[in-house]
C-alpha cells in the first residue's frame, strides 16, 4: 500500500500526485487564525475527486510557523501525531510505503516539517524512499557530533 501523509488539505495536490496513492492522510483541519476554515476544509475533502482515499485527523494548527510563541502547541501536535503514526506503523505491512513532505517542508513551513519529522521518527517502512532506521541512526550520529544541517 502506498500512503501519502500531508499537513494540510490541498498539500496532496500542490506537492504530490494524489492519484499515485492508495490512502491519503491529512493531519490538520482547523486553524486558530481562520476559525471558519475547518468546516470549509471538511466540505472540500467531501467533494474531492479522491475522497474515498482521504482521511483527516482533524488537528488544529498551532500557527507556530507565523508565531514562534506557539511552540508548546506545535510540540503537542508533534507528540500527538507521533502517537497516531506509531499505531499506523504497527498496522502496516513490510511492503507499504509512506510519502510525505520533504525535510525542508517545501518552503520551510513548520507544519510540513512537523509531519516529515513525525513520519521519519515513527514509520518502520520506507519513507520518501528512505529506510527510516538508517535515517534515524545517521541523524543521531550527526547530532552527537554537532553537524546536523538543521541546527
Amino acid at each position: 500500500m502506498k500512503i501519502l501523509i500531508v499537513a494540510h488539505p490541498d498539500d496532496e495536490v500542490l506537492w504530490f500526485n494524489p492519484e499515485e496513492f492508495d490512502r491519503i492522510l491529512i493531519v490538520f483541519q482547523y486553524r486558530i487564525d481562520k476559525p471558519d476554515q475547518g468546516a470549509q476544509r471538511a466540505k472540500a475533502i467531501e467533494e474531492h475527486p479522491l475522497a474515498g482515499r482521504i482521511g483527516c485527523l482533524g488537528f488544529e494548527e498551532s500557527n507556530y510557523w507565523r508565531d514562534k510563541s506557539k511552540k508548546e502547541k506545535h510540540e503537542d501536535n508533534y507528540n500527538k501525531l507521533c502517537g497516531i503514526l506509531r499505531n499506523l506503523a504497527n498496522e502496516m505491512h513490510g511492503g507499504d510505503e509512506v510519502t510525505t513532505h520533504n525535510a525542508l517542508g517545501e518552503y520551510q513551513h513548520a507544519d510540513h516539517i512537523l509531519v516529515h519529522n513525525a513520519c521519519m521518527e515513527t514509520m518502520n517502512c520506507r519513507v520518501n524512499g528512505k529506510n527510516p532506521e538508517i535515517y534515524r541512526k545517521a541523524k543521531a550520529a550527526y547530532e552527537r557530533n554537532g553537524c546536523w544541517t538543521w541546527y
